[in-house]
């Protein structure tokens, strides 16, 4: 059996040497994250790597992630571009998984492309624990293809009776870490959320979000808000019958306000207009490097011929501006 140690800021210390005492004798440990509990080991143990992948029932083509402790502990195992630290940097520490050129050679977690993932937690006690070791290997603490824990009583029995300990940091937030390729010309989204704006949320930014989904895979998760009440709640008549015209039903589609969540947890937002994008840095400045203009016309008051123009409009410009930055 796991031994389950609670963490708070007066044993923090004791369980950081306990945990780490285990992960040197290639021990396996369930840790709290800044998103979801996760399995970890010393990224440098061939035998705790393994293990994991019994514990997961995790196929060994799917590699593990690095967490590190700083940028410069991150440029001793990856090639990081110096084109791309800004934006790096405005994620890091935080729910940002990077995928750049591997510096070294390590089975379980190097790719066979020659890549590796990297995150920097915005957790203190991982970073703790990645201090005392060059970095560690980690994913989320579940068996393969079944959803991330955010607390440890939905961490399957399975999983937790096979590791030597557990540390129980209450309830985490529950969102995965958005996965970026940084090995092109630009940052492109691996896995994450991507966020249309508009003015009402009832004719282009639902028009959008309906495309871009027929578009991409579900790794991908698209939703669309508006920076105005929308009265009616749901999209306009128009709007729904030029997407029906495509083979798109979005029947069941309801209207939503732009809010400071939404942009905190959006990875890439796409505005129509320029007042878009005002609004957007108002409310969350951070989104500086993460928010596009479209520039698409309103077409509300117009008549179906307008509605099928500015569709179509929609569709080009998220093959030219969107699918660029993310990765099908």
């Amino acid at each position: 059996m796991t031994t389950i140690l609670r963490l708070n800021p007066d044993s923090e210390i004791e369980i950081l040497e306990k945990t780490a005492d285990i992960l040197k004798k290639s021990g396996v440990a369930i840790v709290p994250t800044d998103t979801v509990y996760g399995l970890v080991c010393d990224g440098e143990s061939e035998y705790a790597k393994k293990n994991i992948y019994l514990i997961k029932k995790r196929t060994e083509s799917k590699p593990l992630i690095g967490f590190v402790r700083n940028i410069e502990q991150a440029e001793r195992v990856a090639f990081i571009p110096r084109l791309f630290l800004p934006f790096i940097l405005n994620r890091w520490p935080g729910r940002n998984t990077f995928v750049f050129r591997s510096r070294i050679e390590s089975r379980y977690i190097v790719n066979k492309d020659h890549t590796i993932a990297l995150r920097i937690p915005a957790h203190n006690f991982i970073n703790l624990l990645c201090e005392i070791f060059p970095f560690l290997a980690s994913t989320s603490a579940n068996i393969s293809s079944y959803g991330s824990a955010c607390c440890v009583a939905q961490i399957d029995s399975s999983v937790v009776n096979n590791v030597s300990i557990t540390i129980d940091n209450g309830k985490l937030p529950g969102r995965e870490s958005a996965i970026w390729d940084m090995t092109q010309d630009t940052p492109k989204l691996i896995r994450g959320k991507v966020l249309f704006v508009c003015s009402g949320n009832s004719c282009r930014s639902p028009m959008a979000q309906a495309i871009l989904k027929s578009f991409v895979a579900t790794s991908i998760d698209v939703i669309s808000a508006g920076i105005e009440p929308n009265f009616y709640g749901s999209m306009t008549r128009e709007s729904i019958e030029v997407l029906k015209e495509t083979g798109i039903n979005v029947q069941n589609f309801v209207s939503k306000n732009l809010t400071r969540e939404m942009l905190e947890f959006s990875d890439l937002v796409f505005v129509m207009e320029e007042k878009h994008r005002e609004r957007v840095l108002q409310l969350f400045p951070q989104a500086y490097d993460r928010v596009f203009v479209l520039n698409v016309q309103d077409p509300a008051g117009s008549d179906i011929f307008k509605y099928r123009q500015i569709r179509d409009i929609i569709k080009q410009r998220i093959i030219k501006n969107v699918l660029t930055r993310i990765k099908t």
